[in-house]
């Protein structure tokens, strides 16, 4: 069976009458990691913290979860003309990251530029970062090429599809030169198999909590950690370089390695996160919050750095005050700016969620739908003008995201 032949309409349309709780709160518990990772790297000794230690737990489930339940909802793709893929798809990912990755690329140049006191680099250097997805909004830029891949093998059996996720290991040898070759490496195969396998997965969410299912997900929790743990040890204390059998080198070393090692890793623990959120999604008024932050994961993602650069950064640049975990005032505590970056962070995320309901400037970060022609063929196709192409139709508005 081909990824084309599944019927994708009963997974919208149930999608459409009853929203799924668990895979927001996993989005929301991914943006929330994403957050509290980039406040420790930029506030000085915060990589000590607890915090800090506990978000590493997570490392191996942070992003592979985002993008595990990515594929997940992208299944009705597989129905979508090219056009529609666009209209549909891919254009409420460009949108956003064309207009607001070279002002959060801008203002990082100015804050590097200000600290080092070097010159600003060209304009040609916004477009470059741009076009090779090297900013902090990398996942929309990841996300337009898993989609486009993930239709481009709709009519290939689903094996075969899924198969065919893992070719960017063949990419090994040049990702220190292009970022997104790594990223493709350690995120594209979880994408096609949330699509792949989102019945089994909807059933494994269900049955999560049996206690049979629950020492499944342990062992290979535990697997994934003892890979995880073991790689990691031995990466301190070795330097591994293996003969590459295909082309672009010769051989690969202990960084190339370390993708392959990394998505055992992630595959290992997946169950474990799939298991995380539906907990989480029994709590009162925490649910609520990760759901939330789950359906808007966009403006948290992209108004996040901008606030840190801007109100974290750049005052820090200005005001120059010493920060470590042994301070003598609290102005200079470890624990204060962490506190205070995380609140820069939420401040970011819901600024642009509020701008995002503003008519017309919103549309830059929730552009309005742009496939009139497609909903007209939808229409046309429903009352038997045109058998055979009918697809169901999607809700209006921001929820078709």
């Amino acid at each position: 069976m081909t990824f084309e032949d599944w019927p994708v309409e009963e997974d919208v349309v149930a999608a459409t009458k009853q929203r799924l709780a668990w895979p927001d709160v996993a989005k929301g518990i991914s943006i929330l990691g994403v957050v509290l990772l980039h406040l420790t790297i930029a506030v000085p000794d915060a990589q000590n913290s607890f915090l800090a230690q506990a978000n590493r737990i997570l490392d191996p489930l942070r992003m592979p979860l985002f993008f595990l339940i990515s594929g997940f909802f992208s299944a009705k793709i597989l129905k979508f003309s090219f056009r529609e893929l666009f209209t549909r798809r891919l254009w409420f990912f460009l949108v956003p990251y064309t207009i607001w990755v070279p002002v959060e690329v801008r203002l990082k140049m100015y804050e590097t530029s200000a600290v080092f006191d070097s010159e600003m680099p060209a304009l040609a250097s916004v477009i470059g970062n741009v076009l090779l997805g090297v900013n902090m909004a990398w996942f929309l830029y990841a996300l337009v090429w898993f989609n486009i891949f993930l239709w481009a093998v709709r009519k290939l059996p689903s094996w075969a599809g899924f198969a065919l996720s893992f070719s960017p290991l063949l990419t090994l040898p040049w990702h220190f030169d292009y970022h997104m070759f790594g990223k493709a490496v350690l995120y594209l195969p979880i994408f096609v198999f949330g699509c792949c396998a989102r019945r089994y997965l909807r059933t494994f969410a269900e049955r999560c909590l049996h206690p049979t299912y629950l020492a499944g997900t342990a062992v290979l929790y535990a697997v994934g950690l003892a890979v995880f743990i073991g790689w990691a040890r031995f990466r301190e204390n070795n330097e591994l370089i293996l003969p590459w059998p295909s082309f672009g080198a010769e051989t690969i070393d202990t960084p190339a390695i370390e993708l392959p090692v990394r998505l055992i890793t992630q595959f290992l623990m997946l169950a474990a996160g799939i298991t995380l959120a539906v907990v989480v999604a029994k709590i009162p008024l925490i649910s609520p919050a990760l759901q939330f932050i789950g359906r808007h994961t966009l403006p948290v993602y992209i108004g996040h750095p901008i606030a840190l650069t801007v109100l974290y950064h750049y005052t820090q640049y200005h005001l120059q005050i010493p920060v470590s975990e042994d301070a003598d005032h609290w102005i200079g505590s470890t624990g204060f700016w962490m506190a205070a970056t995380f609140a820069i962070c939420i401040i970011g995320g819901l600024s642009m969620w509020a701008l995002s309901q503003i008519p017309v400037i919103g549309w830059t970060v929730t552009p309005p739908p742009i496939e009139k022609r497609s909903r007209v063929r939808e229409i046309s196709t429903s009352r038997g003008e045109h058998p055979g192409q009918a697809q169901p139709q999607e809700p209006s508005g921001r929820a078709r995201r």
